[in-house]
């Protein structure tokens, strides 16, 4: 075995640069494992910074203020983590990371936090939508709503569709969505966005499927369209 001068050994050095990366890497395969759910808190992220900017003196008193201080304060039950429901819901979110971590699957818990994320989005819907009606005294409030909206829903529909598609690739099924399976987060994310511009349904080779795109182009429709064309009207006048 050759050396090099100062008693430097390149072979041994790479045999331990070897087994260091192998080591490695299962490591960071590891801590990558739960990357949908921290795709999924992503969401919850800008669920909490949705509550915690609904600013109600903004808006003027009535009826449907009074809508909007009640679905507040459910989406902040939800969210908060004083709150029962919120810290459930940090505790349950803290279970599965330590079980993806450990190598566990935990695919219908995963698919359950997804449901509560969504249901926590749709209460955001029924706001923004109130807000459309509201009489505010700003447009600065429905524009932050608006853009701390728009990327929780991109993510959940991105999820939705990359689940469909997943969820019938391991039953040995068709996929859900044509020419998508296989495919990466980003290529989902950007269907999810394409409703913005193009809505089609061809794509979509099931009911479910089409429900979903349907549901997404409703949502793009509302938010882009009704409540920004609402908060430009409220900065004119």
């Amino acid at each position: 075995m050759s050396t090099s001068p100062g008693g430097w050994k390149p072979r041994a050095f790479l045999l331990k640069y070897l087994k260091l990366a192998g080591s490695t890497m299962p490591f960071i395969d590891r801590i990558k494992s739960p990357g949908e759910i921290y795709v999924l808190l992503i969401t919850f992220i800008f669920t909490e910074q949705f509550d915690r900017n609904l600013d109600l003196e903004a808006v003027e008193e009535g009826a449907v203020k009074n809508f909007l201080e009640i679905s507040h304060s459910f989406l902040d039950a939800l969210t908060n983590h004083v709150q029962p429901i919120g810290a459930g819901f940090f505790t349950y979110t803290f279970i599965l990371i330590v079980l993806r971590l450990s190598g566990k699957k935990a695919r219908r818990s995963i698919d359950l936090l997804a449901i509560f994320l969504s249901a926590c989005w749709i209460v955001e819907l029924v706001i923004m939508n109130l807000l459309l009606v509201a009489p505010i005294k700003s447009p600065v409030l429905l524009i932050i709503e608006l853009l701390l909206f728009i990327p929780i829903i991109l993510i959940c529909f991105t999820w939705w569709y990359w689940r469909m598609n997943h969820g019938r690739s391991e039953r040995n099924l068709s996929p859900a969505i044509a020419g998508m399976d296989g495919l990466g987060a980003l290529e989902y994310f950007f269907f999810a966005a394409e409703a913005c511009f193009d809505y089609s349904g061809d794509s979509c080779k099931t009911s479910t499927s089409k429900i979903v795109r349907l549901l997404n182009g409703f949502v793009v429709l509302d938010v882009f369209g009704l409540t920004l064309s609402r908060a430009v009207d409220l900065a004119i006048g």
